[in-house]
This record gives structure tokens, sequence and C-alpha cells, in this order.
């Protein structure tokens, strides 16, 4: 198995767990909050799929997208660090995304908290 393989396959299960991991402990607030305030089953439901496929896809986007240049001799660390290096494109987009999602959310909160 060559170098780069090795690095994309760790980063994108890296990948895959942080976006999981974000799922999990945001669903249920945000199932909450969108019950109470938008009061329709199916709208609560159409904006957590929402969530969970932007934030699923732009993580598989930016880990698809780095590359890192590692020789066949790389050390150990130089693989720590390349992976390291596209983590840390897939944890910035995933937070332009949920900063996005949390203002969006926010909007529709204050528009729809005056009706009631």
């Amino acid at each position: 198995m060559s170098p780069h393989s090795i690095a994309f396959l760790v980063t994108l299960v890296a990948s895959i767990l942080i976006v999981v991991l974000i799922n999990r402990l945001l669903r249920p607030g945000l199932r909450g909050l969108l019950e109470q305030v938008v009061a329709l089953p199916a709208a609560t439901e159409f904006y957590l799929r929402a969530f969970a496929i932007v934030v699923v896809l732009i993580a598989l986007a930016a880990a698809l997208d780095t590359y890192s240049e590692l020789k066949e001799g790389a050390r150990f660390m130089e693989y720590i660090w390349a992976i390291a290096d596209r983590l840390k494109h897939v944890v910035e987009e995933l937070l332009v995304v949920l900063l996005v999602y949390v203002g969006l959310i926010t909007v529709l909160m204050a528009a729809l908290r005056r009706r009631q």
C-alpha cells in the first residue's frame, strides 16, 4: 500500500468519525429546537436530514480535495503530519458549514418565534 493511500484512508475514516460525532452531539438538541419552533414534523425531519447530508458531503469533499506529498521512505511522524494537515481542511470546512447552519436556524427561530 502506498504512503498516499494510507494517509488518505486514515483521513477518510477520521473525517467520517468526526461527522458521526458532530451529528450525534447536535441532533437531539436541534430536533428539540425545531420541533418547538417549527411545530411541523416534516419540516423538522427535512432540516435534520439536510444538516446531516450537508455535513457528510462537506467532510468528504474536504477529505478528497487535499493532497500531501509523502515519499516512499516516509517516517511515521510524516504520516501523522500529513493526516493532520488533511483533517485541518475537513474541520475548517465543517466549521464554516456549522456557522452558516446555526445562522439559518437562528433566523428561522427568530422569524417563527414572533408569530407565536
